[in-house]
């Protein structure tokens, strides 16, 4: 089910609005802060974001500016605001819809769904992952890393883009031949080792690049970025 990342400073809205999402099958990674909310930006990828607008440490709409440099997710702004300025204000600054407190959770739901909707025929159109610094385009096959173009081969293009797909999150050897390959063989951990090993020569993340793809003794894989 999709990952949600729930920016709420208020816990008792938090903890409603989270039990509410997590029995209807998300999984839901919460902040009351957006000092809070940059930390969990580095520990998963949020498939939609449910950001309020007054924060203790800032703005919602000016932190929307950041989270558009760090995903496309669609974001629904959770505030008390329902002036037109207000909406139009958050339009501008990336967002993608707007409910105003008090809200009914059935349609909070319906909103999420229907973001979730346009999001995922949107990638199905043109499937295409930009992050800071890395753009993969499994349309044209082209993927460019810290201003650097370079064409792929088919299997390391569909991995870069599966482990994109969950920047910081460990995904197994045995789900990435799964969702490449198709199916599962005995063999499938050497055949993931030695398309990673391509991959990373071909990008030559080992070179002082923004991202690194980091393995674990599990079998397990992660692209994350660096901060030097």
């Amino acid at each position: 089910m999709p990952h949600i990342l729930l920016v709420e400073d208020d816990s008792d809205i938090m903890r409603i609005n989270r039990s509410f999402l997590e029995n209807d099958g998300y999984t839901v990674h919460c902040a009351d802060s957006l000092q809070s909310a940059a930390f969990k930006l580095e520990e998963c990828v949020p498939d939609l974001v449910l950001l309020d607008v007054m924060l203790p440490d800032g703005d919602g709409m000016e932190f929307c500016k950041l989270l558009r440099t760090k995903t496309q997710a669609p974001v629904i702004f959770l505030t008390a605001r329902d002036e037109n300025d207000s909406v139009i204000m958050g339009f501008r600054s990336g967002g993608d819809d707007y409910i105003t407190k008090p809200y009914d959770l059935n349609v909070l739901k319906a909103r999420i769904e229907a973001q979730l909707r346009r999001s995922t025929n949107q990638q199905a159109q043109h499937p295409k992952i930009e992050l800071p610094y890395l753009t993969i385009d499994l349309f044209s096959g082209i993927v460019t890393l810290d201003g650097n173009e370079c064409s792929l081969p088919q299997r390391e293009l569909q991995i870069l883009y599966l482990l994109a797909s969950h920047i910081g999150s460990r995904i197994s050897y045995h789900d990435i031949y799964k969702n490449i390959y198709g199916c599962d063989v005995e063999d499938s951990k050497n055949t993931i080792r030695v398309n990673i090993s391509r991959l990373k020569k071909h990008l030559a993340l080992d070179d002082m690049s923004t991202y690194e793809i980091a393995s674990t003794s599990e079998g397990e894989y992660v692209l994350r970025r660096v901060i030097f």
